[in-house]
């Protein structure tokens, strides 16, 4: 439960953080949660291609808040021009009355169907990431924006 209330963001994630990227991601989340409030929602993981998304899709879409603004990681999303950007995004997400959901896939990715049903797309960048690691550097990334907004150093 966020610390600030009812969270204006959420993060819904396919799989539990597991070692050795747990403990950032864990921390990172606390993090944004302590600035901006956050809801870290954990849906179970299945093996098997397409069929395993559907069924990961659905639990993702069961977890999602009402009227949430979706946005999917998606390789084929935009990629933000830079830290500072992506900062003024969130500074525009957190301002509007819709709660804001990050949809992160598992090991096979996002159902197309759920990403092609959310509001917008986003790419950590041209890379491919494990999914745990697209976690970890997602909630670094919301951390470091939501610095920015609050005119906070970032801690080295």
């Amino acid at each position: 439960m966020s610390r600030r209330g009812t969270p204006r963001l959420h993060l819904l994630v396919v799989g539990r953080a597991r070692p050795p990227l747990a403990a950032p991601a864990r921390e990172y989340e606390r993090r944004v949660d302590e600035l901006v409030g956050l809801r870290v929602h954990e849906v179970a993981a299945e093996r098997g291609g397409g069929t395993g998304r559907r069924g990961e899709a659905q639990r993702l879409r069961a977890r999602c808040p009402d009227r949430a603004w979706r946005v999917a990681l998606d390789p084929a999303g935009r990629v933000p021009d830079g830290s500072a950007a992506f900062s003024r995004w969130l500074g525009r997400r957190l301002e509007e009355p819709r709660p804001t959901a990050l949809l992160v896939g598992g090991a096979d990715g996002l159902d197309p169907a759920l990403a092609s049903e959310a509001e917008e797309r986003l790419s950590l960048g041209p890379l491919t990431l494990p999914h745990q690691l697209a976690r970890v550097v997602l909630a670094e990334q919301l951390y470091r924006a939501a610095c920015l907004l609050r005119g906070h150093p970032y801690p080295r």
